[in-house]
């Protein structure tokens, strides 16, 4: 078994295991990634304008750990985004080898959770028999929430055959072709807000806190509200 094999194997696994502890493996995570995910870190949405960066994860000194979550993609890819980095944060990760696949292992677990082996391969037999294949995938992908490319290869993944492909792009035109509404899937949300960070702020104005500095520290974090403090405080001049 290859490295490639190894860090597939295992995430599959490892995913499962999480479904069966979880939400179980009839059910479609959706959007709940992201909320499954702020239990166990601090998350922070950041706009950065960059088509390369998706996210990353990390562990502070302290033990606390955080995700940031790139919000200039579309929340099909953000979402799956999430389930990956839950992979880089899990103790899965931790127990694996220096030579281990981490980032390939990472994928296949967002795939996992995002698109559970039985209700795809469940789903895809019952949409093939209904519509054509390019159909099936565009409905998995609006149920699951996840990317049309990841939902290409979960069909293989989990057993299934299929004869279509396309690249992410290529699938959003599709939805014109079948006379699908346009999804909210395929847009981006781009804010910024770090929620942790946010709240320790706040209380520090309670504290008594200059606004203008509490709005400042925001600035970056969450400029909505470092705006409403500044406005605040120039009303108190």
């Amino acid at each position: 078994m290859n490295l490639k094999q190894q860090a597939q194997m295992t995430a599959e696994a490892f995913a499962a295991a999480f479904l069966d502890d979880t939400f179980g493996h009839d059910l479609f995570l959706g959007s709940q990634i992201e909320r499954i995910l702020a239990e166990k870190v601090h998350l922070i949405y950041k706009y950065i304008d960059d088509e390369a960066f998706f996210g990353a994860a990390a562990t502070h000194v302290t033990g606390e750990k955080f995700v940031v979550l790139n919000t200039h993609h579309p929340l099909r890819t953000r979402y799956f985004t999430a389930a990956h980095e839950l992979w880089h944060l899990s103790e899965a990760s931790d127990m694996q080898k220096e030579t281990f696949d981490h980032e390939r292992a990472a994928d296949r677990f967002a795939a996992c959770l995002m698109l559970p082996k039985p209700l795809v391969k469940s789903l895809w037999k019952r949409f093939k028999s209904q519509w054509n294949e390019e159909q099936a995938v565009l409905y998995i992908a609006d149920l699951s929430s996840a990317p049309y490319k990841t939902v290409e290869r979960r069909i293989t993944e989990v057993g299934e055959t299929i004869k279509v492909t396309h690249a992410e792009a290529e699938w959003q035109q599709l939805r014109e072709h079948y006379s699908l509404p346009a999804s909210p899937l395929d847009l981006a949300i781009h804010e910024t807000k770090f929620s942790a960070y946010e709240k320790q702020v706040q209380v520090h104005v309670e504290k008594g806190l200059d606004l203008l500095t509490a709005s400042n520290k925001l600035a970056g974090f969450a400029p909505k509200v470092s705006e409403q403090l500044r406005q605040e405080a120039l009303a108190d001049e």
